[in-house]
């Protein structure tokens, strides 16, 4: 009897010890530092979430626009998030890529997303946009603003997205963790491809 009461609770102080971990690794990607995001906001109103982050990447802004203009290479600088990258349609300044992203905050049954993107460039502004298109759970709606700094040797990017639920969705912190996972993908994918990205970054997206 002493066995299997002591069997019982070593798995009640295993399974406890595995939630507090997710819940810990869930509030580390919700709300946890990155040193690609200068400022950040993010807040849901009903249905839709309203985010907002700006980032610091160290390059002029020609060149980063240019990165950031090619979302069907990312693949290529992050295969770990990004599984598929690929051009469906391209139209003048239109875009239409197909992505398949893998996102560990989120659990079984939603760690691998397919999204359909539309993106539009406005390179005389040093902005972009883009939508998704027929994904089941939510509508996104992003815009990109790149903005040289004082010294012109960086670009500020200012990043905003608004994400309207379209079916019963995770719990908020879960949320919260995917955009803001997703949106650190593609900063850290352009700062591979410009060859920013630190040394144990660069050593594992080779």
């Amino acid at each position: 009897m002493k066995t299997i009461l002591a069997i019982v609770v070593a798995l009640v102080l295993a399974v406890g010890a595995y939630f507090y971990l997710q819940y810990r690794k869930i509030q580390e990607a919700a709300t946890g530092p990155a040193r690609e995001i200068v400022s950040e906001s993010m807040a849901k109103t009903g249905d839709t979430w309203h985010v907002s982050f700006t980032s610091k990447i160290d390059a002029p802004v020609d060149k980063v626009y240019e990165v950031f203009s090619h979302p069907e290479r990312v693949h290529e600088f992050a295969p770990d998030n990004v599984l598929k990258s690929e051009l469906v349609k391209e139209d003048g300044n239109n875009k239409v890529i197909d992505i398949v992203g893998h996102l560990d905050i989120l659990p079984p049954g939603f760690k691998v997303q397919n999204i359909r993107y539309e993106w539009t460039f406005f390179p005389a502004e040093h902005r972009m946009t883009s939508r998704s298109i027929d994904f089941k759970l939510a509508d996104f709606n992003s815009e990109y603003r790149f903005a040289p700094s004082p010294d012109g040797k960086a670009t500020i990017l200012t990043f905003n997205q608004t994400s309207k639920d379209k079916a019963p969705m995770l719990v908020e912190s879960l949320q919260k963790g995917a955009l803001r996972e997703t949106y650190l993908t593609q900063v850290r994918a352009a700062n591979r491809a410009l060859g920013l990205a630190p040394a144990d970054e660069k050593h594992e997206a080779s």
